[in-house]
């Protein structure tokens, strides 16, 4: 048996490992964190690479906007957010920043329009109920393409029309603005078809020009010869047919409007204005009716009575039928003749006579001379008589003195005729001065001797002589009876006949227990009620703004 006293050990025995290399594997552990990793990446690339531009809004308060909340639309789809809100340096605007998702440059220019959307009550109507729920929001118009801009300035209200508004811009002139206000409706024949979006005054402050849109397809309505006028309140007219109160609608009353048509019957409608086309804007309906002659002649009058009841503006009449009116009136003193004299000047539009037959040119002073000499003078006659208007007549007087037109001033100047009430007072003026120069109590003494002897009145040579002195003032007193029963007792009564029409037209009218002032008292009275209850229902919507939506309640 052997025996192993070595001190060293003896690892014949001891099994020996066996090293194998081995391949290097990731772990399964790994995978999930990967994974997060370029999900993590790409929403980082996704949400830069949507990101679109960013913008700054100023507006006056930020009431109902909020930072990370407050959305901004374009029709009904968001397309950005408030990112940040901060004052200004001097306090005074709030600016607002936005976010805008990719794509909405092109919605981004010069033109492009923010307001604010929350609940309003104005004179078009409550808008914005939805935001009582959602909150307010910012609403956008792109308007017009145009160049880029980052920097906008908010509307503090919304505006009246958008690009997306189908229908065509007007621009309207006026000498003053009257009652018509930003959203004050248009009507054609009484239909709203638009509304007045702006107006201010001209660069030399002359007038007023607004900005009316016209919505379709009723902008096709509007003519090159289309006529528009100031249509707020009401136009009230007392004429021979009677009483006439007229007005487009119970808003007109209220906020003013316009109204637009082609007055003129025997015009037809000419070819579609375009847009931003220039009107001019008439006071009335009577004003846009009356006719723009383009060529205009001015005549002197020189009166040297009365002219009571003319003023600027009263017509000027041939045979009834206005071809003028007149401009201008004032007192002159005549010192070489010791009189006044009042100078009317008159405006005579010769389109407003039609010539048939006569294609031929005329020397207007030869056609002055030619009518003055055929007896064309001008007289003042009253045109009403409860008012006491007077107006400018022109017409043939044959048997005037004749005169002459004259040519010495910066007018021709037509010859006058005192008024028909003048004349009769001339003539019984001249009568009584006759009648006064005969020798009365001489013919009253003659004829008191001649009772005491009935032979000496056959020949008595005063009698004669006196009755040969009364002869001449009794065919004159008969001329003037037979005058005035020919000529003026038809024409006075006539004027008496119209001025008991008048008046008993207007009794009728005005009297307290008439129809018309129950019916005006009614509608005066619904005006004020309506006027109230609009006035008591905004001061509840303004205090309780949730009440749209809940009710009143009770009251407590």
């Amino acid at each position: 048996m052997n025996v192993n006293t070595s001190l060293e050990p003896d690892n014949t025995d001891i099994p020996q490992p066996v090293i194998r290399s081995r391949k290097h594997y990731i772990s399964i552990v790994w995978i999930i964190p990967v994974v997060a990793a370029l999900v993590g990446c790409w929403l980082i690339y996704k949400t830069f690479s949507e990101k679109g531009p960013e913008v700054t809004i100023t507006f006056k308060t930020a009431e109902g906007l909020e930072a990370g909340k407050t959305k901004i639309r374009y029709k009904d789809v968001e397309i950005g957010q408030v990112t940040d809100l901060s004052l200004s340096k001097d306090f005074s605007k709030v600016l607002v920043k936005a976010q805008f998702v990719k794509g909405a440059e092109a919605y981004l220019s010069k033109n492009t329009r923010f307001w604010v959307v929350r609940a309003r009550i104005a004179v078009q109507g409550i808008s914005g109920l939805g935001t009582l729920f959602s909150g307010a929001y910012i609403d956008m118009d792109p308007g017009k393409s145009g160049d880029p801009e980052r920097n906008f300035k908010g509307l503090e209200e919304p505006p009246i029309v958008t690009t997306t508004d189908p229908g065509r811009v007007f621009a309207l002139k006026a000498e003053r603005k009257g009652s018509i206000e930003i959203g004050s409706p248009v009507y054609y024949r009484q239909i709203t078809v638009g509304k007045v979006i702006a107006y201010n005054l001209v660069s030399d402050g002359s007038g007023i020009l607004f900005k009316i849109f016209i919505n379709a397809p009723y902008d096709e309505y509007v003519h090159q010869n289309t006529r528009f006028w100031n249509a707020s309140g009401f136009d009230m007219k007392l004429d021979s047919q009677g009483f006439h109160l007229q007005t487009e609608s119970l808003v007109s009353l209220m906020v003013g409007g316009i109204a637009f048509d082609v007055v003129d019957n025997f015009e037809a409608p000419e070819a579609t204005a375009s847009e931003d086309a220039v009107f001019t804007l008439f006071a009335n309906r009577e004003a846009a009716q009356k006719k723009d002659y383009p060529e205009k002649k001015l005549f002197i009058l020189n009166f040297n009575t009365s002219v009571r009841g003319l003023s600027p503006g009263a017509p000027v009449e041939f045979r009834g039928i206005q071809i003028g009116e007149v401009l201008d009136l004032k007192l002159e003193y005549d010192g070489a003749r010791k009189v006044f004299d009042i100078p009317v000047l008159i405006m005579i539009e010769p389109g407003r006579v039609s010539i048939k037959k006569d294609k031929g040119q005329h020397n207007p002073k030869n056609i002055i001379n030619y009518l003055v000499a055929k007896g064309l003078c001008a007289q003042l006659q009253t045109g009403n008589l409860v008012t006491g208007q007077q107006f400018v007549a022109l017409d043939f007087f044959p048997d005037a003195q004749r005169a002459s037109a004259s040519y010495k001033g910066a007018y021709p100047t037509i010859p006058t005729l005192p008024t028909q009430i003048e004349e009769l007072g001339t003539k019984i003026n001249h009568v009584v001065d006759k009648l006064d120069r005969l020798p009365i109590d001489q013919i009253g003494k003659d004829l008191k001797d001649t009772i005491h002897s009935a032979k000496g009145i056959i020949g008595s040579p005063e009698l004669l002589k006196s009755l040969r002195a009364i002869g001449p003032a009794v065919n004159e007193l008969q001329m003037l009876v037979s005058g005035l029963r020919t000529n003026t007792t038809p024409e006075i009564d006539a004027v008496l006949k119209q001025a008991r029409l008048s008046l008993a037209a207007s009794q009728a009218v005005l009297q307290k227990d008439s129809p018309l002032q129950y019916r005006m008292g009614d509608v005066l009275q619904e005006l004020s009620d309506a006027a109230r209850s609009l006035r008591v229902l905004a001061d509840y919507l303004e205090s309780h703004p949730e009440s749209i939506l809940t009710g009143k309640g009770k009251e407590k």
